[in-house]
C-alpha cells in the first residue's frame, strides 16, 4: 500500500527552467549619463546662381526713385530772410555764423570758393536769387546755441548793433520813442543793461523835453547812453536765452518798411 504523499507529486521547476519559462519586460534602471543621440548630418544646399545685372539698369517694372533735392525745406527759418549780418567767419571751414535781419535767427551758411574774410556786422545776402549771392553759397541750418564759440557769443551784440544803427528810424520809433511802464514798478527802459528805475525816469523826461528822439546821436547825448549798443545787448541776451522775458526781439522784428 502506497503512502498518500507519494501519489501527489508536485513538479517544482528548477531555477533555470523558471528563468526561461517566465520572461519579463522590466529592465533595471540605467545609471550614468545617457549617451546623446547622434544628430543627422546637415543637408548641404547647392549654391544659388548669381543674377546677372540687366543691361537696362533695372528689374521688370522697377523705376529708380529720384533723389530728394538738396537744401533746407521751404518753411525753414533761414529761408524767411533775405539779408543777414555776419557774427563769425571761419575761413578754414568756409562757414559763416550769421544773424538774420528778419527775426534774429542764428544760422550757419557756407561761403563761395575764394570768398574774402567777412568782418563782424557785414551785411550778406542769403535770399533765393542765386545771382545776388556774392558771398554765401548754401544755407546749412540753424546754429545751435551750445555749439557757438566764445568769439561768436562775444561778437553777436556787435553784429546786432550794426543792424540796429542801419535801421535807426525803425528802432527809435518802435522802442525809444514809445516805450512806457511794463507794470507799476518797472519801465521798459529798465530792460536795457545798466538802466535802473532812476535812469529810466531821466530818459523818459529827456524824451518829453525833446519831443522824441530824432536820431541815436540825440538820444545818446540827452540820456548819456549808447542807445544802439544797449538795445543790441538786450537782443543778444534774448537770442542766447530763449526763456528770457519779455522779448524785445519778438516785439521789434521784423523791421517794417
Amino acid at each position: 500500500m502506497s503512502s498518500p504523499g507519494r501519489d501527489r507529486r508536485v513538479n517544482i521547476p528548477n531555477r533555470r527552467e523558471k528563468e526561461a519559462s517566465s520572461p519579463t519586460s522590466w529592465k533595471a534602471p540605467a545609471y550614468g549619463r545617457p549617451q546623446p543621440a547622434s544628430k543627422p548630418e546637415p543637408r548641404q544646399r547647392s549654391p544659388r546662381p548669381q543674377r546677372q545685372p540687366r543691361k537696362d539698369g533695372g528689374g521688370r517694372g522697377r523705376q529708380q526713385r529720384p533723389r530728394a533735392p538738396q537744401g533746407l525745406p521751404k518753411d525753414h527759418p533761414l529761408r524767411a530772410s533775405t539779408w543777414a549780418r555776419v557774427v563769425e567767419h571761419d575761413l578754414g571751414e568756409g562757414v559763416l555764423v550769421i544773424v538774420t535781419e528778419h527775426d534774429g535767427t542764428l544760422g550757419r551758411v557756407s561761403t563761395v570758393e575764394g570768398a574774402e574774410f567777412q568782418a563782424v556786422g557785414e551785411r550778406v545776402y542769403i535770399g533765393e536769387e542765386q545771382g545776388k549771392r556774392t558771398v554765401v553759397e548754401r544755407l546749412l541750418g540753424v546754429a545751435k546755441l551750445e555749439r557757438l564759440s566764445p568769439a561768436a557769443r562775444e561778437q553777436l551784440p556787435l553784429a546786432l548793433g550794426e543792424f540796429i544803427k542801419a535801421q535807426a528810424g525803425h528802432f527809435l520809433k518802435g522802442f525809444y520813442n514809445v516805450a512806457g511802464p511794463i507794470n507799476r514798478k518797472t519801465h521798459a527802459f529798465q530792460l536795457l543793461s545798466g538802466v535802473g528805475p532812476k535812469k529810466a525816469e531821466e530818459m523818459a523826461e529827456a524824451r518829453r523835453a525833446h519831443g522824441g528822439f530824432a536820431s541815436f546821436e540825440v538820444l545818446d547825448e540827452a540820456c548819456g547812453i549808447d542807445g544802439a549798443t544797449s538795445l543790441a545787448d538786450r537782443f543778444a541776451e534774448e537770442l542766447l536765452d530763449r526763456n528770457l522775458q519779455p522779448r524785445l526781439v519778438e516785439m521789434l522784428l521784423p523791421v517794417k518798411a
